[in-house]
């Protein structure tokens, strides 16, 4: 019997990422063909994104291709967007299927029916306890994301996160470190902690283990696969998650530490939760823990009401913690947040010079931190094949590209010492 093909395609987060690695095992087991979402295909999913109007857009865009692509395919649309839009998604004559993150570990089963009936079906309910799914076993080779939190009660003014993935709640400890030999024993060598809001891990139970439990646990029983925590809220890190990391080798010391703006009249305007002191006494209590850590952040520009001075504030605290990766955005009104309807929206132009100010920031940054990296041990994952001749490349602990020739293979994790930079990457000679 023929199987029948399905194409994944998939926006925004690694959160997103990581459950479109899971639905491609389930399907696998249920029988089902991969291909490419560029080729032919009976079934197309587009695990969607609707953080911003663009994300929303993009998922449209991707359905409507989907179905040019093949007309009598199933076309479904997943994920954030159903989630907070299903009615809007409903009138699409392109999708045949909706189905919310509420119903996500119900995929296979939805889509069997679907095929089989041939009924257009909306199938998003409020989201009530994890979402739980099979580890990605199918993602990168060697490196493998593992979400084990989900939702967020922060409340930002900007955002939409809380609507699209509901209430706090979090994979049991058990069943993380399950998961966790699973991938380890799949041969993938780096393991990459996920959530939409990770350092809520466990908050929602009164007395819950909380995301140090997780690192430490992780890291004491799956040496010496490497653990890397993807994002930490800068309220969040308490003594003894600082403690974790810093007990057990295998743990980076890569900090992606969201930023949002360094103004505080821009930071009480989002909603968050800290100022510019507090974030800067963060970023420099964990240089002194650790030896050259690592900072990635995110940035919105242009944030209504965001003046010249206010902007110059985030220029140098930027400066200041010295990132090596910055992520930076342009505020864009969220309908059904109470940003969309402030005062004093940003012009586009405004926010776009502002934003390229900031990136050209971050590239120097980037160039300064991995000059001072010359002369210092580290440990690469090699992945592939190097642009380098007879050379591999992979990632270090501080999540920078790292070239170096080496007689082991891909899925090696090497000690070497850095010996140059070129066009922001390292390049290394082993030390075994």
């Amino acid at each position: 019997m023929k199987r029948i093909r399905i194409a994944f395609a998939t926006l925004g987060c690694k959160v997103n990422q990581d459950e479109t690695a899971s639905l491609q095992a389930l399907f696998l087991a249920a029988g089902f063909e991969r291909v490419d979402f560029t080729e032919e295909a009976e079934v197309y999913v587009v695990n969607t994104c609707t953080v911003t109007h663009l994300g929303s857009r993009k998922s449209r865009q991707m359905l409507r291709q989907a179905k040019r692509r093949n007309p009598d395919s199933l076309v479904v649309a997943a994920g954030c967007y159903p989630q907070v839009a299903p009615a809007e998604l409903a009138k699409l004559e392109e999708v045949d299927l909706v189905v919310g993150n509420s119903h996500k570990p119900r995929l296979v089963e939805l889509v069997q029916e679907a095929l089989a009936k041939r009924e257009r079906r909306v199938a998003v309910e409020d989201m009530t306890g994890f979402p739980d799914l099979p580890a990605p076993l199918y993602c990168h080779r060697h490196r493998a994301t593992l979400r084990i939190q989900d939702g967020c009660q922060r409340y930002c003014t900007y955002c939409i996160i809380p609507k699209a993935r509901g209430r706090l709640s979090s994979l049991p400890l058990a069943r993380v470190l399950e998961k966790g030999r699973e991938l380890a024993a799949a041969g993938h060598r780096e393991i990459v902690l996920t959530g939409i809001n990770l350092t809520s891990y466990g908050k929602e139970r009164e007395g819950g283990e909380r995301l140090a439990a997780v690192v430490d646990s992780l890291a004491r029983q799956l040496r010496p696969v490497r653990i890397r925590i993807s994002s930490v809220e800068p309220t969040d890190f308490d003594p003894d998650l600082v403690e974790a990391i810093g007990a057990n080798a295998n743990v980076c010391q890569d900090f992606h530490i969201p930023l949002q703006s360094g103004s505080d009249g821009v930071l009480g305007r989002m909603g968050r939760r800290y100022t510019r002191a507090d974030y800067l006494a963060l970023a420099a209590s964990l240089k002194e823990k650790f030896d050259r850590p690592s900072f990635s952040t995110d940035v919105i520009v242009g944030f209504p009401g965001e003046s010249e001075e206010e902007f110059l504030e985030t220029m140098d605290l930027v400066k200041r913690v010295g990132f090596c990766r910055l992520h930076v955005f342009r505020f864009s009104p969220r309908r059904g947040t109470p940003a969309a309807s402030y005062g004093g929206q940003v012009d586009p132009a405004t926010a776009a010079e502002r934003s390229r100010r900031l990136i050209e920031q971050g590239r120097l940054l980037a160039r300064n931190f991995a000059a001072g990296l010359l002369g210092a041990e580290e440990e690469v994952l090699l992945e592939e094949a190097s642009s380098r001749p007879g050379e591999w490349v992979g990632y270090g602990r501080r999540y920078l590209r790292i070239h170096c020739p080496s007689p082991a293979g891909p899925g090696s994790l090497i000690p070497v010492r850095i010996t140059g930079q070129e066009e922001g990457e390292l390049l290394a000679r082993p030390l075994v």
